[in-house]
Parts: structure tokens; C-alpha cells; sequence
């Protein structure tokens, strides 16, 4: 009578204990081998009274770098853990000028323009002089002056020139603007008035975050609706014309275990993060829910609490690829 135990040693502390029983002329291990198959090996036998042990090492996916090294390479890591997944709606739409914070500046008196203190594009403050005028009937001379602070965006006037009700400069506030999403008929049922909006560049870079405020009640000539999100734009990254979109946060899912979705990798032909132990990566195969732009929800492969690489984990792949730390299944 043959009895036979194995003991599968695996990073973190795990201990799979696989036993088996006899099916036909051979032995069956009762239990299932869970990937990765990594793991230092214990062998115990037993057979007509006598006793034998066997141990080695049947490592994958594994790798040893020093901290120091890892650190200066930029490789990050943090536990996994609970997660908000955003469901987004992407939309198009253009930066323009907040309305109140655009002021349209004319003579007080119709008149001659006799001097021009500002320049298209200038910043000035408010108070400032922008030209100065002499009235054509009382000869009287008058200064034009900045009615709030911001940036001269069109200009007009021009010494000699007859100033009357038109406006000779136009003054805006851009620290903060207006982002206009254009939203059609099938984006209205899941879009209301204060869902977070984050705003990038056609090229994908985040500019801003804001919220929608209003949403018109009519219809632009394609059955577009116009979604307003003030945002801030003390930075300047906004300048009005320009083209955007806004990524609309339309609903939030809470999920128990989740990973950064830069930090999965694939590794023969799985989705897998890495795990560390202290100078110790391995490879951990995920089963994957549901994502967003940030976050991949995980049901299985990994247990919550483990520290993983979530920033430049290609560079742990690449050192496994390196070394060869894989086995044919």
C-alpha cells in the first residue's frame, strides 16, 4: 500500500496540501491545483512501513528584484482593495467664455479716440485705462476704463477713430470658462443636471473636472442639446473655440476587490498582476468583472489585502520574460 502526500509552499504563506487516491493502476490527486503553479514542492511517501521525502523548487512567473533597484526603475505598488467604478458617457463639445464674465466696453460720449492704453490680448486689472476719448460735443476728455480684470480679447479701437455705441474693447475673464457638451436624443435618458464631468483634450489630456449646471430645454439645427460645466481655469489649459470632450460620470458601482487597470499585464494567456513580497514578484492570474478608465473589478485570483504593482509592472514582466521563469502547461 502506497500513501502519498504533497505540499505546495507558495508565496505569502499558503499551504495547498494535495492527497490522492487510488483509480485504476495509479494515484489521482484529490484536489485541484489552483494557478499560479509556483511553489516550492514537499514530497512525502509512504510504503510497506518505510518513509520518503522529496523537496524542490517549481517556480513561474516569479522574479527577485532588490528594493533599491525597484524604486529607482519606478515601480510602485499598493494593496488591492474596495473601488468606485465610474460608467461614463463620452461627449464633444467647445470651450467659451463664462457670459458674466465678458464685458463689452464703449465711450460714455460719442467722440474722437485720441490714445489706445491697451492691446489685444493684454492683461489688465480692473480700473485700468483702455484708451482714452474727447467727446465730440463737450470737447470734454474721458477715459475708458477696464469695468473688471481679465484679458483684452478684441479690440477696435484705434487712434482717430469715431467712437460711438460700439464697443472699442471686449474684456474677459478666463480664469473660469464655460465647457458646451452637445448631447443628442440618446444621450438624454441617463444625463441630469450635477453629474461629474471630467474634461480632456481631443488628444486625451485631462484638463479639467466640473459638473453639469444646466442643460437647455431647446434643440440646436442637428437636435443637439447643449450641456453647460463651468470649470476653473486658472491654469489657462481652456481657451475658448477650442474643441473638448467631456467624459460624464452617468453611474458609480461599488465593488469589494479591484486593481488598476495600467498594472494588468498578460501573461501566457491570462490578464495577471504582479505580486510582491518584499524583493519577491509573482504573477497572479485574475479573473476580471467589470472596468472603467481607471479601475478593473477582480472576482478571483488574488486575495484582497495583497500588495501589487500597480505603476510600470511591464518592467517586472520584462525581467520574468528575461529570466525565463515560466513552464509549459
Amino acid at each position: 500500500m502506497l500513501d502519498i502526500e504533497v505540499r505546495l509552499q507558495r508565496l505569502g504563506g499558503r499551504i495547498d496540501v494535495i492527497d490522492f487516491e487510488p483509480t485504476g493502476d495509479f494515484l489521482r490527486g484529490r484536489q485541484t491545483i489552483a494557478e499560479p503553479h509556483s511553489f516550492d514542492v514537499r514530497v512525502e511517501a509512504r510504503h510497506d512501513g518505510d518513509s520518503f521525502r522529496w523537496s524542490y523548487a517549481s517556480h513561474e512567473g516569479r522574479t527577485r528584484i532588490p528594493e533599491a533597484i525597484a524604486t529607482d526603475a519606478g515601480v510602485a505598488t499598493e494593496a488591492v482593495g474596495p473601488a468606485t467604478l465610474n460608467q461614463t458617457l463620452t461627449l464633444t463639445g467647445r470651450v467659451r467664455a463664462a457670459p458674466d464674465a465678458v464685458a463689452r466696453v464703449a465711450a460714455r460720449y460719442p467722440g474722437a479716440v485720441t490714445e489706445v492704453h491697451a492691446d489685444l490680448y493684454e492683461r489688465v486689472d480692473e480700473g485700468d485705462a483702455l484708451a482714452t476719448v474727447v467727446a465730440s460735443e463737450s470737447l470734454q476728455t474721458t477715459v475708458v476704463r477696464a469695468p473688471r480684470s481679465g484679458m483684452v480679447i478684441e479690440r477696435s479701437a484705434a487712434i482717430g477713430q469715431q467712437a460711438g455705441s460700439e464697443a472699442l474693447f471686449v474684456v474677459a475673464d478666463l480664469s473660469r470658462v464655460w465647457v458646451e457638451l452637445d448631447a443628442f436624443p440618446r444621450d438624454l435618458a441617463e444625463i441630469r443636471a450635477g453629474q461629474p464631468v471630467s474634461v480632456h483634450g481631443l488628444d486625451g489630456t485631462a484638463l479639467a473636472e466640473g459638473s453639469i449646471s444646466r442643460i437647455s430645454p431647446t434643440s440646436g439645427p442637428r437636435q443637439n442639446v447643449h450641456l453647460v460645466v463651468p470649470v476653473n481655469n486658472a491654469e489657462g489649459a481652456l481657451r475658448p473655440g477650442h474643441f473638448v470632450r467631456g467624459h460624464i460620470v452617468v453611474a458609480r458601482k461599488e465593488v469589494a476587490r479591484a486593481v488598476r487597470r495600467r498594472a494588468l499585464q498578460r501573461f501566457r494567456d491570462f490578464d495577471v498582476v504582479y505580486a510582491r513580497f518584499g524583493d519577491t514578484y509573482e504573477v497572479r492570474m485574475l479573473e476580471l468583472g467589470e472596468r472603467d478608465d481607471t479601475w478593473v473589478e477582480v472576482k478571483a485570483g488574488i486575495a484582497p489585502g495583497t500588495e501589487y504593482v500597480s505603476s510600470n509592472s511591464f518592467l517586472i514582466r520584462a525581467d520574468i520574460e528575461k529570466s525565463g521563469a515560466s513552464h509549459d502547461h
